[in-house]
């Protein structure tokens, strides 16, 4: 009798761990994670809005006018304060997605639509990111240009922070649809996004870029064309 029972006991053990294990799984295969990270994403969105309410407002709309540039290009600090940390993040995550559907789509073959590849992609969008602030700043100060590199690292910033608010919603209509037309549109209407802002660059700082321009073409090949090609290399091996 006590032999049976602790068969039986031993059998809902096993019983229990297999439900839990599927129940994990389920949640790192089905598309559950992709609502926790979009929760996250919003509710820091909320948090810079609730606290830095005319600062968002502004950011909204720096595309249409330097308003935003104008008021906070001279604020102290000007890249590490509370509402640049959070669009930080919520950049870092907003381009792991779309660097994870794009990959998803034309590398269907080699790519896991889970959590974990998200992870490995956010992982090394991360890394890269911070390593480009450091290696920006390292050029900065070897060709004494500290202001310039902080005034072009808020720019990014900002143009990248407009470019979460921009791409979230569509990346969220995105991952719960199959569109595959939809998918083209969300990473052609990025990549154009992306190229504008540098176009706004240029045009907003003709006279500074052309003061400096070794230091930027540098900047340009260094910290935002070669960290791209390194991480799309390393997703996809």
């Amino acid at each position: 009798m006590l032999r049976f029972f602790n068969v039986n006991s031993i059998l809902l053990q096993s019983t229990i761990y297999i439900k839990m294990t599927e129940a994990i799984e389920r949640i790192f295969i089905s598309k559950d994670w992709v609502t926790i990270v979009l929760m996250i994403i919003l509710t820091l969105l909320i948090l810079n809005r609730v606290k830095f309410s005319e600062r968002f407002y502004k950011l909204q709309y720096v595309l249409l006018n330097n308003s935003y540039i104008n008021s906070y290009a001279k604020a102290s600090p000007l890249i590490f304060n509370a509402f640049n940390i959070i669009f930080f993040v919520v950049t870092i995550l907003t381009v792991s997605f779309i660097l994870f559907i794009a990959l998803n789509l034309y590398f269907p073959e080699r790519i896991f639509y889970d959590f974990i590849f998200f992870l490995k992609t956010l992982f090394f969008v991360g890394v890269f990111t911070v390593l480009r602030i450091i290696l920006g700043y390292l050029l900065g100060s070897l060709f004494e240009r500290e202001k310039e590199q902080r005034y072009f690292s808020f720019l990014k910033i900002s143009y990248l922070g407009n470019f979460s608010l921009m791409t979230i919603p569509l990346i969220a209509v995105d991952l719960y649809t199959e569109s595959t037309f939809y998918t083209h549109f969300l990473l052609v209407f990025s990549l154009v996004l992306f190229l504008y802002y540098y176009v706004l660059i240029l045009k907003n700082n003709q006279s500074l870029i052309s003061r400096n321009s070794f230091y930027f073409i540098l900047y340009i090949c260094t910290l935002e064309i070669a960290p791209f090609l390194i991480i799309f290399k390393a997703l996809i091996v």
